[in-house]
Order: C-alpha cells, then sequence, then structure tokens
C-alpha cells in the first residue's frame, strides 16, 4: 500500500524538476539575448521599429528595444551612454560635437535613409502650390490669411514640431533661414506644438485652416490631407514630394525637391558586435527595401 501511495509522488516530484530545469534554462537563454537599445527621432521611430522587428524574426538571438522622444533627446541619451543607437533627423549640432569632445565620447554616424518634408493642408483648401519663400513667411508668422498666397479666404492655423525635434530643427534652419541681417527667423508664436508627425497629419486633415509639415511617409497615403507642390522661386518649376500615394524619389535624390536631408544613426565607436551587425543590416539592400516599404527614401545606389 505505501508503495502505491508514494509512486504518484514520485513521478509530480520528477515533472516539477523537468519543469523547473527547463524554466531555468530558458531563463539563462533569453538572458544570453543580447539587448540593443535605439532611442530618438519620432520621424523614424516606425521605420526603427520595423527595421528591428525584421532583424529580430532573423536574429531570435538579439533583443532590440525602440523609442522615439525627439532626435536630440536620442543624442544626448547616446552620449550619456543611455542608449546603444541615436536616430536623428538631422545631424549633430556644433554643441553636442563639442559635448563629445568633452566627455571623450567617440560615435560612429551612419545615413540610413532619406527623407522629403512635405508641406500639406486640408484638402479643403485650393492652394496647390507654396515657393519656399511663401513657406518661411507662413511659418513665421509673416502671412496669416491663405489669401495672400492663392489660397483660401480664411486665417491660417499653423502646427508645428517640439523643439527637441529634429524636423523642427531641420524645417527652422533650412527653411526658415535668417533675415537680412543673418539673425535666425523665428517660428511664429502662434503655432501649435503637437508631438510626432502623425499628429500633426490628424490635427490637419480635421482642420480647414490648418497647415503643417513632416517626414513624408507619414502623408503619402492619406487622403483626408493634400501634400502641396514646393517650388524653390517663383520662376522655377514646383515638385511634390509624393503624388497619387508615391513618394518621388528621383526628385529628393536629385534635390529638385527643396525640402529633403538624410536621416541618420549613431552609435558609439567601441566593439559591440551585436550593434554593428544590426547597422550592416539597416544599411544593406534588405534593410533599405524596408525603407521603401515604410515610405520613406531609400539612399541611392552606390551611396
Amino acid at each position: 500500500m505505501k508503495s502505491k501511495v508514494f509512486a504518484p509522488i514520485y513521478y509530480v516530484l520528477i515533472v516539477l524538476s523537468f519543469a523547473v530545469t527547463f524554466t531555468a534554462c530558458k531563463k539563462k537563454q533569453e538572458g544570453e539575448k543580447a539587448v540593443i537599445s535605439v532611442k530618438g527621432s519620432d520621424t523614424m521611430v516606425n521605420l526603427a521599429q520595423k527595421w528591428a522587428e525584421e532583424y529580430m524574426k532573423a536574429n531570435p538571438n538579439v533583443s532590440i528595444q525602440v523609442t522615439g522622444g525627439g532626435s536630440g533627446t536620442g543624442i544626448a541619451a547616446l552620449l550619456n551612454g543611455t542608449t546603444d543607437v541615436a536616430t536623428s533627423s538631422r545631424e549633430l549640432k556644433e554643441k553636442e560635437i563639442n559635448l563629445a569632445k568633452e566627455k571623450n565620447v567617440k560615435y560612429e554616424e551612419h545615413r540610413v535613409a532619406l527623407d522629403g518634408i512635405a508641406v500639406v493642408v486640408h484638402p479643403s483648401n485650393p492652394l496647390d502650390s507654396l515657393t519656399m519663400e511663401q513657406v518661411r513667411d507662413i511659418f513665421s508668422g509673416k502671412v496669416k490669411n491663405f489669401s495672400a498666397v492663392k489660397g483660401s479666404k480664411s486665417d491660417i492655423t499653423l502646427y508645428g514640431r517640439e523643439n527637441s525635434s529634429g524636423t523642427y530643427e531641420f524645417f527652422k534652419e533650412h527653411v526658415l533661414g535668417k533675415d537680412a541681417n543673418g539673425n535666425p527667423v523665428e517660428y511664429a508664436t502662434s503655432t501649435q506644438v503637437l508631438q510626432g508627425t502623425a499628429a500633426l497629419a490628424e490635427a490637419v486633415a480635421k482642420d480647414p485652416k490648418g497647415i503643417a509639415y513632416g517626414g513624408v511617409g507619414y502623408f503619402a497615403h492619406r487622403s483626408d490631407v493634400k501634400i502641396l507642390k514646393i517650388k524653390k522661386d517663383a520662376d522655377t518649376p514646383g515638385w511634390y514630394p509624393a503624388q497619387e500615394g508615391k513618394v518621388n524619389y528621383e526628385h529628393i535624390w536629385d534635390g529638385s525637391y527643396s525640402i529633403s536631408r538624410y536621416l541618420y544613426m549613431f552609435n558609439l565607436s567601441k566593439d559591440n558586435k551585436a550593434v554593428s551587425d544590426f547597422l550592416k543590416y539597416v544599411e544593406s539592400p534588405e534593410g533599405q527595401k524596408l525603407v521603401e516599404q515604410m515610405e520613406y527614401i531609400p539612399l541611392p545606389l552606390g551611396k
């Protein structure tokens, strides 16, 4: 009778022992995963997430965590040693380069894609195109009604990004530029600041008086916002960064479209094979196909 009572308990103990051992091995395997943190540009967050997802499918021993927050936030995290990779929709500023030198932080720069910055309005607005000067005058607050640029007879509601955004910085430097005295032109104080280009798209889609700027990939397939044609000046032809749901790669590659830029990844210059292999994937033909798939602009061949 004793053996019959204790036999089931014996087998239960064996099963439990096996389960504990299996769980411990599994945790050990998971603990051996290389963890890569990617932080920065909100413009690039969808693209970076896609790269991470596809890379992890092929490399289950790697875990990649992607967050946004803005280009400046990502670069600061890289220089502070709290992220492995910083994504940025702009180059490093001089003060960031100097800070890296002060901290003796050596970093590597990777151009990983291009982006056209689109200017969008509500579909009900008859406005079709703007010169670069008109774009500057609108977002600096000099022009306050669309009728001044052959648009609807309505006041303009400006939507823009927060100042930690690389898109904010790039647009300010390359579109708003400087005045006749060499001073930076500032955004209009009436600008409604939103976090992320997707939020800008939603705002303009609901506001017939709205206008905003942002990465073309966020607007290309939307029918509830209108992408404007941009001209360098009144005497030159204008170009769309995207038309009929398709991004105009050639016009961005050759510079015909006036508001375009490279997108970057920065990493620390140290021996980290996991990070290095991931960045090689991003720059590979396979990684660049994902750039196109996500409605960004892949690197030109040979670049």
